[in-house]
């Protein structure tokens, strides 16, 4: 019929992030990738973070070109006007998915009352909420908000285990997508042109266990006299571990890069990777270590032993037992024999730990609750709900 209107095309998917950053680490590396994909695909998407400071600027950076928009709160008191701003951001966006991320943007979109739209959880911390400042009170907190989500997607085998028998949340809405890592690695300078390094990838922060890797180091250095450390990130804690450094007569060994923008030149001119946090939900900071061929010595806690196989790609030890570490780490150094058979193991065990891996199942998440499902995959499927996949 000549003049009949043409059905107009659907709108594309609506998503909203909601973080509460403070930096960029895994979480954000996370929501790069998803806005990266999602600009691909078509949709609509924009990033909120309620809890922005000045190192949150990295992150509106990564994420473009989807619109981001930040406020900051200092205080308790501001908590009322910070709902109100979040509630009408999502008032006006009408999003068709909220994808919330981190403790402080989940207990906060928690309290905001719905608007039709399937809200997704990605849990980040299990056991770890006990490191953090008020553990009781974090623990009832992201319990209760965790619940008031349609699905909760656990990053690691061990904050699944914790989200069921410490939360008890019911298994029909939880999930488990491990997150990933990406970049491109730089090339491995020669071990022969630089002396015995050790390096760390981690914020300066009291619960990534810096005092045990410093009192491990200075064994390292004793047998190994020539031995150096380098600590890349920064943090509230940078006086302390400075503090540390000189105490332990090991200014002229240990070497703080600061914030760095890329990590793979640090990697590339390292032996070893070391990471001694009392808790660890994953550790993206692990596989980037991996991905660059570097074996790894951590702590046995959380999802660290689902990255690292003892003997083959590293080796675990104790949490605070720094004697342990010291010890691993003066093996390795020693043999490089056994540093090149664990790097070849590296680089193929992290072949299979890609970011881009997480967030085409995270699109295949989203899929499946804008079609009004629960989240969980079909069985025998490798996306959310799924336990057991390929390490």
């Amino acid at each position: 019929m000549s003049g009949a209107a043409s059905p107009s095309a659907p709108r594309p998917p609506r998503i909203a992030y909601v973080t509460s950053s403070r930096g960029v680490g895994g979480a954000e590396e996370l929501i790069a990738a998803l806005v990266a994909a999602g600009e691909q695909r078509g949709w609509q998407q924009t990033v909120l973070n309620p809890f922005a400071d000045a190192a949150s600027a990295g992150l509106a950076e990564r994420c473009r070109p989807a619109q981001y928009a930040g406020r900051t709160c200092s205080s308790v008191v501001r908590l009322p006007a910070l709902r109100s701003w979040l509630a009408g951001r999502l008032d006006d966006l009408r999003p068709d998915i909220v994808h919330v991320m981190l403790f402080h943007a989940t207990v906060l979109t928690a309290t905001i009352p719905r608007r039709g739209e399937r809200r997704l959880l990605t849990h980040a911390y299990g056991e770890g909420l006990a490191q953090l400042p008020h553990p009781r009170t974090r623990a009832r907190l992201d319990r209760w908000a965790g619940r008031r989500f349609d699905h909760v997607s656990a990053i690691s085998d061990a904050v699944h285990a914790f989200l069921t028998d410490a939360h008890g949340y019911p298994p029909s809405r939880l999930g488990r997508i491990r997150l990933g890592w990406s970049g491109e690695p730089a090339p491995r300078t020669p071990a022969a042109s630089r002396p015995p390094t050790v390096v760390c990838v981690a914020a300066l922060r009291r619960e990534k266990g810096h005092d045990t890797l410093l009192a491990a180091f200075a064994q390292v250095r004793a047998a190994i006299p020539d031995a150096r450390l380098v600590l890349v990130g920064d943090g509230p804690h940078r006086p302390q571990v400075e503090a540390m450094v000189r105490a332990a007569g090991l200014s002229d060994a240990v070497r703080l890069t600061g914030r760095a923008t890329q990590i793979w030149p640090h990697l590339a001119d390292a032996d070893v990777f070391a990471l001694a946090s009392p808790s660890e939900a994953l550790g993206i900071a692990i596989m980037e270590a991996m991905a660059a061929g570097l074996p790894v010595v951590a702590t046995d806690v959380g999802g660290i032993p689902e990255l690292v196989t003892p003997g083959v790609t590293g080796e675990l030890f104790a949490v605070r037992d720094h004697a342990a570490l010291a010890g691993r780490l003066i093996d390795l150094l020693g043999s490089p024999q056994r540093l090149r058979a664990m790097s070849a193991a590296a680089l193929q065990a992290a072949a299979a730990m890609r970011m881009q891996d997480s967030v085409e199942e995270y699109f295949r998440l989203y899929e499946r609750l804008l079609a009004g499902g629960s989240g969980q995959a079909a069985e025998g499927g490798r996306a959310a709900g799924v336990r057991g996949t390929a390490r």
